[in-house]
């Protein structure tokens, strides 16, 4: 049986992006916002986190974006219903964190912008890489929890969808139905 080599090249693509997404993400919240306080000068410090994630924003949004498209393309052919009940639940589950994926993803990289913008211009003072300054206007700090929030809320659901993409793909290969339909598939 030849290899789905569309199929393959758009598994890769999808779990690529979520990597990205995810450890990017990740490594950003873990590591470079708590050491940022090492940076003495608070505007500095805004410059240097803020041009760090922008900077960072063009690869998860790449990302994300092949995860969403491999996936929006790859659901307009199976429902997950042809595989069983169980397969077809976690379809609709990939589906909801995806669009939440998608949506925070979308509303961070504005806000991350926003504030970029500000540091880079004006300037603005920064507690670490995740804190605005007492000092700070005020829609810089709200700007900035609602970032933070964010950022934690897509983290979980990344999460969540490479779990529930592991579990789909566990639940595939152990189907007979799905071992018919992935003849098929390019």
């Amino acid at each position: 049986m030849p290899t789905p080599t569309l199929t393959t090249s758009a598994y890769v693509l999808h779990n690529l992006g979520l990597a990205a997404g995810f450890g990017g993400s990740l490594f950003g919240k873990i590591a470079l916002n708590p050491s940022a306080k090492l940076i003495s000068d608070k505007h500095d410090r805004a410059k240097i986190v803020n041009a760090a994630w922008n900077g960072y924003n063009i690869i998860n949004a790449i990302g994300v974006g092949a995860t969403a498209l491999t996936w929006f393309f790859g659901r307009t052919k199976i429902s997950g219903r042809s595989i069983s009940a169980t397969a077809r639940k976690l379809v609709i589950a990939k589906d909801f964190l995806m669009g939440a994926t998608l949506v925070s993803g979308l509303v961070n990289l504005i806000g991350g912008g926003f504030l970029a913008k500000r540091a880079l211009g004006d300037g603005i003072p920064m507690d670490s890489g995740s804190k605005a300054s007492d000092e700070a206007p005020q829609d810089v700090k709200n700007t900035t929890r609602l970032v933070n929030w964010l950022g934690v809320f897509n983290l979980a659901t990344m999460a969540g969808l490479i779990g529930v993409s592991t579990w789909l793909d566990n639940t595939a290969m152990t189907s007979s139905k799905w071992k018919l339909v992935a003849n098929v598939l390019p």
